[in-house]
């Protein structure tokens, strides 16, 4: 529920207020890319053997496609000597050896291309699935301090640029590296006076390059960081739209104004890439022209000693020169910039892990044999200076028991919940299950002990078989007697698919409560020792309500029950009252002992809902 905006009364939110922010700020690294990135990548494509089978095939290309020139060069040069009969007769020798070359030159061409778009593919495969990985893997806290939007960038847009424009720009960079290395060799090897030209040039353009090169880095490293929050905007807002327009326009221009100042933001960073582009481009084409001046010059001067064939030959090359030149600063320059997207892919690779999933011969594969939990001077914070949310709680709850945990808001109530499935690590106690430390237990195992139906069920898109039984565990027949016993079969049976029928994203195809049953369909196939409802009835109607406690008192009668209530009247016939108040137990027994007392945190809520009524009946009739 929500209560709309009242234009009539003071505006209380203040953009500005960072206190209790818990989302940081997205970490940007600065100065040139690291060498351990280079080298991460390196290895991904597949290591020395790759990169030189690389380099080797680009040596070939270009050694063939040099000795194609040089072939025509002295072939066209022997028109000046040789009759007309003998040009003739060496004719078919001369177009066999240039086809030869040329042919092969393009078949290398080919095998290039393959050769580094199959490494840029196994590179990005390989960085993909360590990132998924480690956040699979990673500490909740992470996914509490990171926004959607901001992982998401990481997943499309630098993922994006390791699938094709690190490769494309790796591949080009080789390419114009190798064309303008055989190039500059050939007009030396042909004018030798020409080097001392062109090697101070080489100088001056690695200087020009030097200066670009930084600032270009870090305006792409700027981009991808003011995107984040960009996307993160967008999807937040697509999914409170109906709470945003309920709050009035001045709510939907203050969202305007935000989404306005992060495309702002976002731009910035991009204009300010594309002028420092065309600061670089224009002092390139500059010292290019300087360049292909002195080269024009020097085969004036030099036409005497040299013939039709080299001159052409040499000026082809000194075009290649100067516009490779400047391509091959550019593409190093792209090259160095794209980097930054493995850079920001190890970085998540690299995120904090939690503890291991199994942990073998600590407990046996039938654990737990039973549904106690205690909890000793337990004392519990979400991030490690944050005060804390639990405070040395004790407690301790028999097999089979029904527990209620009441509260009012921010009492610790869910905290309890997040201590026991170790969603965090707890700051001090121990948490002991059947007799057994949580702690020295691996999280998956631990977590596959316990059944959990949140207030939100998360339904993932795909079919219904799947959501109640992902690792096809179950036969037909115990799906349908579980959906039978949550009363969920005639839905099941309208579908045309039946368990096959698909469930949409985030389970749009169901109401609440429906997703609740499925939920609970699912705990009761796994029939798990514990399990926990943490507010499962604040967001449903009172007959899915009852359905709900029906089930729970026939189906879960041997199990531990920890209900955390936000209706009082789901917990009155539990079999203890557990009531938090700031992060303490503050009361623990039987529902009517607790209203006994006359006062107290339990008797003021259930005085303030109008259940004593209810609670003194009950005690009467037992």
């Amino acid at each position: 529920m929500f209560t709309p905006f009242d234009e009539n009364q003071p505006q209380t939110y203040n953009e500005n207020d960072t206190r209790g922010k818990l989302v940081v700020a997205e970490e940007r690294e600065s100065g040139r890319v690291s060498q351990e990135v280079f080298l991460a990548y390196f290895n991904a494509v597949g290591g020395w053997t790759t990169v030189l089978t690389i380099m080797a095939i680009q040596c070939l290309w270009q050694g063939l496609q040099v000795a194609s020139d040089l072939w025509l060069s002295a072939w066209t040069s022997t028109g000046a000597t040789l009759t007309t009969d003998e040009f003739q007769a060496h004719a078919q020798l001369n177009i066999s050896v240039y086809s030869a070359l040329a042919i092969g030159s393009s078949v290398m061409v080919v095998i290039r291309v393959l050769a580094v778009s199959s490494a840029g593919i196994c590179a990005s495969k390989k960085m993909f699935d360590d990132m998924t990985k480690a956040l699979l893997g990673a500490h909740m806290q992470f996914f509490d301090t990171n926004p959607v939007g901001r992982i998401l960038n990481r997943f499309s847009g630098d993922v994006s640029t390791v699938d094709s424009r690190l490769p494309n720009n790796f591949g080009t960079f080789l390419s114009n590296l190798f064309v303008l290395v055989f190039a500059f060799g050939t007009t030396i090897f042909v004018i030798k006076a020409l080097g001392l030209v062109l090697l101070p040039l080489l100088w001056v353009y690695y200087q020009i390059g030097s200066i670009y090169v930084q600032p270009a880095r870090e305006l792409e490293r700027l981009y991808k960081i003011t995107s984040s929050p960009l996307i993160a905007h967008i999807s937040e807002s697509i999914d409170g739209t109906v709470v945003v327009r309920s709050f009035g326009d001045q709510q939907i221009r203050r969202f305007e104004r935000r989404l306005q100042s992060k495309v702002n933001q976002n731009m910035q960073a991009l204009i300010g890439l594309e002028v420092a582009m065309l600061w670089f481009s224009f002092r390139i084409q500059l010292i290019s022209a300087f360049m292909l001046l002195a080269t024009t010059m020097s085969l004036v001067y030099m036409r005497s000693y040299l013939s039709a064939g080299l001159v052409g030959l040499v000026f082809q090359y000194a075009l290649q020169i100067t516009g490779q030149l400047e391509l091959t600063v550019q593409m190093w320059t792209m090259l160095e910039t794209a980097m930054v997207a493995p850079e920001r892919v190890a970085e998540y690779t690299n995120v904090t892990q939690e503890a291991p999933r199994v942990v073998s011969g600590v407990v046996p594969g039938s654990w737990p044999h039973n549904g106690a939990i205690k909890f000793d001077n337990v004392s519990f914070r979400y991030k490690p200076n944050d005060p804390l949310v639990l405070k040395e709680v004790s407690f301790e709850v028999k097999s089979g028991e029904k527990i209620g945990i009441v509260g009012r808001t921010g009492a610790g109530k869910s905290s309890l919940t997040m201590a026991l499935f170790r969603i965090n690590e707890i700051a001090s106690g121990a948490v002991e299950i059947a007799g057994v430390n949580a702690a020295t237990v691996g999280v998956k195992t631990l977590r596959e002990s316990m059944a959990i139906i949140p207030q939100n069920p998360i339904l993932f898109k795909g079919t219904l078989r799947a959501y109640l039984d992902p690792f096809d565990a179950y036969t037909d027949a115990q799906l349908w007697e579980a959906l039978e016993k949550v009363k969920m079969t005639g839905r099941v049976s309208q579908e045309e698919k039946k368990l096959e029928s698909t469930i949409e994203e985030n389970g749009e195809n169901y109401s609440v409560g429906e997703r609740q049953m499925l939920c609970m369909a699912r705990a009761l196939l796994r029939n798990c020792r514990i399990v926990v409802m943490d507010e499962a009835t604040a967001a449903i109607d009172h007959e899915t309500d009852q359905n709900l406690q029906s089930v729970i008192r026939t189906e879960f009668a041997s199990s531990t029950v920890l209900t955390i209530a936000h209706r009082l009247d789901t917990v009155l016939d539990a079999d203890r009252i557990m009531v938090f108040d700031q992060g303490r137990l503050a009361q623990c027994d039987a529902p009517a002992k607790l209203i006994a007392q006359g006062s107290g945190i339990f008797f003021d809520l259930c005085q303030e809902g109008g259940y004593l009524d209810k609670i003194l009946a009950t005690a009467t009739q037992a």
